[in-house]
């Protein structure tokens, strides 16, 4: 009747081992898997578990023990991924016209492909391997659509070719490719970006 009443029986030996080790093994995990983002980050886009074990400091067998497959550990990468578009996500647009939100969220965006940028280079790398991550890039492509479907209007969003066209051109894809292989600094890379926007949603006639 009165539980906070009742003396409550010490744990025994045993329960407290238990939860030291599942305590330990929880840390280890988180480990693990800072490690391998740590490396991907550092441009390391397929980390070996020794490089893995390394990094964590922690043994070579304890790392496969954790991580049995490495759709497992792509899943924890992934969270670590959704966790970076959420906070770009959360901040709104102050533009009073579409215009104005179109150019302001290429801004946003490509802060936010910078940080990806590693972790999208390493997804190209695993993404014919792994079924979460070919499923994983199809939804940031989806979101990258939906996101321009949000601001542009009805006029544009009409025309497939123009829509399709301005999809590929604010891509991951194409900031890659203007960082890496055009060597463009991150303001270039961004005016670019802004430059094929206004010139795909400049209607004529």
């Amino acid at each position: 009747m009165f539980p906070e009443l009742i003396e409550k029986k010490p744990s025994s030996g045993k329960d407290s081992a238990a939860d030291g080790r599942h305590s330990r093994s929880i840390a280890t995990r988180k480990r693990i898997v800072a490690g391998f983002i740590e490396l991907i980050a550092e441009g390391i886009v397929a980390p070996t578990a020794e490089q893995v074990a390394l990094r964590a400091g922690i043994g070579l067998r304890t790392v496969f023990r954790h991580f049995d497959d490495m759709e497992t550990l792509y899943r924890e990468v992934g969270t670590h991924v959704s966790m970076l578009i959420d906070q770009v996500l959360q901040t709104s647009l102050k533009a009073p016209n579409w215009q104005g939100k179109l150019i302001e969220s290429i801004e946003m965006r490509t802060v936010l492909f910078e940080k990806l940028m590693p972790f999208h280079i390493a997804s190209h790398v695993h993404r014919h391997t792994s079924p979460f991550v070919e499923k994983y890039m199809q939804q940031l492509h989806m979101l990258e659509c939906a996101i321009l479907q949000i601001i542009l209007p009805s006029s544009i969003l009409k025309d497939k070719l123009r829509f399709e066209a301005l999809v590929q051109s604010l891509s991951n894809d194409a900031w890659v490719r203007l960082r890496r292989e055009q060597k463009l600094t991150h303001k270039q890379a961004t005016g670019v970006m802004q430059l094929a926007a206004e010139a795909l949603t400049t209607i004529k006639g």
